[in-house]
């Protein structure tokens, strides 16, 4: 039945209660059904109004179809998992929602794309940030600089919506104290326990920039690295020295705000290239791995230092990143590669988050926060693999990804060498043998300097565990940094050094201070040859990497201190020239003298070791010693100047 079969008297007397008011659309769309129909039967008669109350209702349903459809296109993307799923539901409407079942289904939608249960004001507030940003978007003028006050306006109210959803989804997951005494929270609360030693060690720097970041700088992008130097510092400054709460309260979240609304408004966020990458070039992350909780900003006027800290380092990872995906997207676009489509999207954006210290764990992703618990920074480690292999074993990466991959490893390759040569060159110490702890650095006085970002350790691992060739014979060699002695593993003698150990060993290095307390507790000994106690072991899961470097330098007299911090600060890693004193008599002498002349009895024995070993070498008779000879007369000197040195002591 059609609306024209309506006697021509009820026609009219609908159209006259519309047109004077006393009939409007908005009051109809509020009444439930059978008030609607009341209603209608003043105006076209009992026998017709359930006919015209089933055509309004079938257009209502028809609107408001379209206009959940819309708010679910809005906000997922076109290949997220759930868009399609959400539209069934909407679909499957059969009847039209009235105003509390409508907002009970926004609930439903709500939950479903966030995860999330939202109350009914909840709901609500959500949609109105949600027509608050659509509102600010569509006032962005076209071809607007970056960081105008139009897109910051719409910047700030999408980080305003994204916060408004994660603390509610932190509220879901935070467990209450009285929840933590529970068995079954057990595994939650080591979780979390290991995350707040993290990021405490990992606090009192600015390493982003010489650790996770470098390779950006070695691959050339001055610019973007330069940005993210000065940026952090400036960070830095304003968590430190702004007022908010005060000294002795947690810091806001002022600074990270604006860097997130900067990133949420640039013209690759808006045309949805970011949204187009499984990842999103990484730039959704809340924390890195390094500060996996923000819970010791609570902790009395240090939460300001350690809020300084992880600002700095999160602000420069997310701000690097986005400042070299408009660079590669740029680049790839000008070689006519299509950065809206999800495979070279995906491609390039985990080459990006590689080159910023963040590697993709694959099927691992899944337990991420678990392997956070074991490791330090996994993910980091990760992406040198990747960089280093140009991303070989992604079967997801593309041809014109792993061209730009490939590009990318040759210009890192070169500006290591490059920066070793020239330091070789003005007289520093530096080694090419990629078997030896020392490869990949230049040595100063007491102390190496990692220049590679921590892609040397994967380089001499790699080194160590194949078979290579050392003065015509092939093995599983591996040299010493301190004393420039080889030795070849795996030969079966019993007790001696094997390529499993190298193997294992390098693991055991990158374990998290909370597994690595677990570590030193079953081998009877941390680092620095001291047997495990609470007090030592307390003070290595709280004391920040840069704190407990600093007290070791003051203690061992270095007069290259501050260098050594100013590196580290900047995460240049730095390791000793000075060999380590293992075994009893090295703990007899511990205990018989104080700290200053243990560390200068060790520094006697590297430098006679080193002046001896050095002599030896360069002699004829040493070019014709077999490798187990050299090896022999080398371990004598050591063990020569050792015993000089216990004898001064008088230990046996």
């Amino acid at each position: 039945m059609a609306a024209t079969c309506l006697p021509k008297i009820n026609r009219e007397n609908l159209l006259k209660a519309l047109k004077v008011g006393e009939l409007t659309i908005e009051n109809l769309y509020k009444l439930s059904d059978a008030e609607r129909r009341i209603m209608l039967e003043k105006y076209v008669g009992s026998e017709n109004a359930s006919f015209v109350n089933a055509k309004f209702e079938q257009a209502m349903l028809s609107r408001q179809k379209a206009a959940l459809a819309d708010w679910i296109k809005a906000n997922t993307s076109f290949k997220d998992p759930i868009r399609r799923d959400m539209l069934k539901k909407v679909d499957m409407i059969e009847k039209f929602l009235e105003a509390d079942a409508e907002k009970g289904f926004m609930n439903d939608l709500a939950e479903l794309k966030l995860g999330i249960k939202v109350s009914e004001a909840e709901a609500k507030t959500l949609l109105d940030m949600k027509a608050k940003i659509d509102e600010l978007k569509v006032k962005i003028p076209e071809g607007s600089p970056e960081r105008s006050a139009e897109r910051l306006a719409y910047g700030y109210a999408l980080d305003d919506f994204k916060t408004f959803i994660g603390e509610r989804k932190l509220a879901t997951e935070t467990l209450q104290l009285k929840e933590r005494f529970l068995p079954k929270n057990l595994w939650q609360d080591i979780i979390d326990i290991a995350g707040i030693t993290k990021s405490l060690v990992a606090t009192l720097d600015n390493s982003f920039l010489g650790r996770q970041g470098i390779k950006v700088l070695l691959d050339g992008k001055y610019g973007i690295w330069s940005t993210a130097v000065k940026e952090s510092f400036k960070n830095i400054g304003s968590e430190l020295f702004t007022k908010s709460k005060g000294w002795f309260e947690s810091r806001d979240d002022a600074v990270m705000r604006s860097i997130r609304a900067d990133i949420y408004s640039r013209p690759n966020a808006l045309n949805g290239k970011y949204r187009a990458a499984k990842n999103g070039y990484g730039l959704g992350v809340l924390h890195e791995e390094v500060f996996p909780t923000s819970i010791p900003e609570q902790i009395p006027l240090l939460g300001r230092i350690f809020k300084a800290s992880e600002t700095a380092f999160n602000g420069s990872a997310l701000r690097m990143r986005a400042d070299l995906a408009d660079a590669i997207i740029k680049n790839a676009e000008r070689n006519g590669v299509d950065m809206l489509d999800q495979a070279q999207a995906t491609a390039h954006a985990r080459l990006v988050t590689s080159m910023t210290g963040r590697g993709e764990l694959g099927r691992l992703g899944a337990v991420g926060k678990e392997i956070n618990t074991l490791m330090f920074s996994v993910r980091f480690l990760k992406s040198n693999f990747d960089t280093l292999t140009t991303h070989l074993f992604d079967k997801t990466f593309t041809k014109e990804a792993r061209i730009t991959s490939v590009k990318s490893t040759l210009r890192i390759a070169s500006s290591v060498t490059a920066l070793l040569a020239v330091a070789d060159m003005f007289g520093f110490d530096v080694e090419w043998d990629t078997r030896s702890s020392r490869f990949g650095q230049i040595c100063y006085q007491n102390h190496c300097y990692d220049v590679t970002g921590g892609m040397r350790g994967l380089i001499t691992l790699g080194s160590r565990i194949v078979p290579t060739l050392h003065n015509g014979e092939w093995g599983f060699w591996t040299k010493s940094g301190v004393t420039g002695k080889w030795t070849k593993m795996s030969s079966g003698n019993f007790g001696e050094q094997t390529a499993l150990d190298t193997f294992e060993q390098f693991f055991e290095g990158k374990l998290s201070p909370s597994a690595g307390m677990i570590r030193d507790i079953w081998k009877g000994q941390n680092f620095q040859g001291e047997k495990p106690n609470f007090i030592n072991t307390t003070i290595g899961l709280i004391t920040p990497i840069s704190a407990d470097m600093l007290i070791e330098e003051l203690q061992k007299g270095n007069d290259d201190v501050l260098l050594a911090m100013i590196a580290e600060g900047m995460g240049i890693s730095t390791t000793e020239t000075t060999m380590r004193g293992y075994g009893k008599k090295w703990e007899t002498l511990k205990g018989k003298v104080n700290t200053e002349k243990y560390n200068e009895a060790l520094k006697q024995v590297t430098d006679k070791f080193n002046e001896r070993a050095e002599k030896l070498q360069n002699t004829p008779r040493f070019g014709k010693m077999t490798n187990d000879e050299k090896s022999k007369e080398l371990d004598k000197i050591r063990r020569e100047e050792t015993d000089r040195i216990f004898a001064r002591y008088g230990i046996q």
